[in-house]
């Protein structure tokens, strides 16, 4: 936060801006370079070091510079932005990331017009708060570092516990420089942290790098372009900016409940990070504008501060919601891929089971006979499988049936699908394929298999050959998948019996 001249504290809101720049081939591999991972790269420390007092020093100039004359500071991303540094950047949560942080809360203070002491004041009691937001996310937070999934309620927990520390600072700092009402100073603090954190902090910590989201970008034009339809997904976020601009015009203290409905449309169509960016976008223009109209019509007895307070929690309350609902909704889209994989995969070989073979390949057939493209079927089974259970038992036999699983998923190219019939048996379907293209296929995988080995406790190594029945067809009749595998097994045992390790093509 920082120190008016005017009035004393001016406290915040908060704000970040979402980086769109076009970056060359070029430069990005020469960033690459520079902050590749390495505990022994020196210019990468160096680096980081000085974009945490670069970064703190400019997020903390602009909270100072969104002030109104006479009044309080409106945003404030510092805070909020040097807790993702820190979790986000673990190598930088040392002795000189929290220096350099504290030089760049104190220079933008200084250069603002506040003296040294109030600047240091202030640096510190920020500082307070960050540190405690770090032990928070870092207590709860399994891995803090990957933010695979918004910590929802564990982000609000770090902002709570943020808000409640810096103001207990803030209460020490009023007492010891003779606040009139350092109770009421702090209590203004807590409130407008916890609003900063929880408005910000979410998007911060889940953020995707800029290649990321210049990927997205661009997937999202060349969906677009395909076709046109793709446009309706943005609809939500046009209908929650219709419903600030709704809010705008109406006014009142009714008017910050205007995006609700557009908020939880968004939450329940956009990922988590997406909505995060909304939040923040959101909150910005209903704070400011909330604000400006909220100071203009007071009586001039009533007390500002009261009714800032009381409009960022209701920020901070609006925001909370869709955040929530966003977080179970990409909690819940998760578990239902890992029950659908589940289901649809072998849970020793990681590798499709019978029946989504068969769902997925006919529909792959159906795609390649109206296209008169040629596929292929491929059965195989592995040579003396039994006996090699028999004799070294079964777990040495799964160790086997998923190596073998690993070779065929190795061997086959992007599109093809591979699935574990029962047993020791594999199937797979290759689409636009040419005859000589499967049988270097079928050619490969068996000198692979049988090139494999298989570590077995208190003995040598164990391997095996395998025996493959090919089929191939040009696409210009249709077929049942079905049919395909009986046929292709029936040249698969012949292989069998002419010597095994071979391939027979039907």
């Amino acid at each position: 936060m920082a120190l008016s001249p005017d009035l004393g504290l001016a406290m915040d809101g908060v704000i970040v801006y979402y980086p769109f720049h076009s970056y060359t081939n070029k430069v990005e591999n020469v960033t690459s370079g520079l902050l590749a991972s390495g505990e022994n790269n020196p210019l990468r420390h160096l680096l980081l070091f000085l974009g945490v007092g670069v970064l703190v020093f400019a997020t903390s100039l602009l909270g100072i510079l969104t002030r109104p004359e006479g009044m309080l500071a409106v945003l404030w991303p510092a805070n909020s932005v040097f807790v993702a540094f820190l979790i986000r950047l673990p190598i930088v949560n040392n002795p000189v990331g929290w220096i350099m942080a504290f030089v760049g809360y104190v220079l933008a203070d200084l250069l603002t017009g506040n003296d040294l002491t109030t600047s240091v004041s202030l640096a510190v009691t920020n500082m307070v708060g960050v540190g405690a937001a770090i032990c928070v996310l870092r207590h709860f937070c399994k891995q803090p570092r990957t933010l695979q999934r918004p910590y929802s309620l564990y982000l609000g927990l770090g902002a709570a516990a943020a808000a409640l520390s810096a103001g207990c600072f803030a209460l020490i700092y009023g007492l010891i420089f003779a606040d009139p009402d350092p109770v009421r100073t702090a209590t203004y603090w807590v409130v407008t942290e916890f609003a900063n954190y929880v408005v910000i902090l979410p998007f911060t910590m889940t953020v995707a790098r800029v290649p990321v989201i210049l990927g997205g970008v661009q997937k999202a034009v060349h969906a677009l372009r395909d076709n046109w339809k793709a446009a309706w997904h943005g609809l939500p976020a046009v209908s929650l900016l219709a419903s600030i601009c709704m809010a705008d015009l109406v006014g009142g203290p009714g008017a910050i409940v205007f995006p609700v409905p557009a908020l939880l449309w968004c939450a329940l169509t956009y990922r988590f990070n997406q909505i995060a960016f909304l939040m923040i976008v959101m909150s910005v223009l209903v704070m400011v504008n909330l604000e400006h109209d909220l100071l203009m019509s007071l009586p001039e007895d009533a007390d500002p501060m009261l009714s800032i307070m009381s409009t960022r929690i209701g920020i901070a309350m609006l925001v909370i919601g869709p955040l929530t609902v966003a977080s179970i909704d990409q909690l819940r889209s998760e578990l239902l891929g890992r029950l659908e994989h589940a289901a649809k995969h072998d849970f020793l070989t990681g590798v499709l089971m019978r029946g989504a073979f068969l769902e997925q390949g006919q529909s792959r057939i159906d795609s390649a006979v109206s296209k008169k493209d040629a596929f292929a079927v491929l059965v195989m089974d592995l040579d003396r499988f039994k006996t090699i259970n028999d004799t070294h038992g079964h777990a040495v036999g799964d160790s086997l049936l998923t190596e073998v699983a690993r070779v065929i998923r190795d061997s086959l190219r992007t599109d093809d699908l591979v699935a574990r019939l029962g047993g020791e048996e594999f199937a797979v379907l290759a689409s636009g394929i040419s005859s000589a293209e499967a049988e270097c296929l079928a050619n490969t995988i068996c000198e692979k298999v049988a090139a494999l080995r298989v570590p077995v406790p208190n003995a040598a190594e164990v391997c095996t050959t395998i025996s493959i029945g090919m089929l191939h067809r040009q696409g210009e009749e249709h077929a049942m998948l079905d049919d395909l595998i009986n046929e292709a097994d029936r040249a698969m045992y012949k292989a069998k019996e002419t010597g095994r390790n071979r391939i027979v093509v039907g």
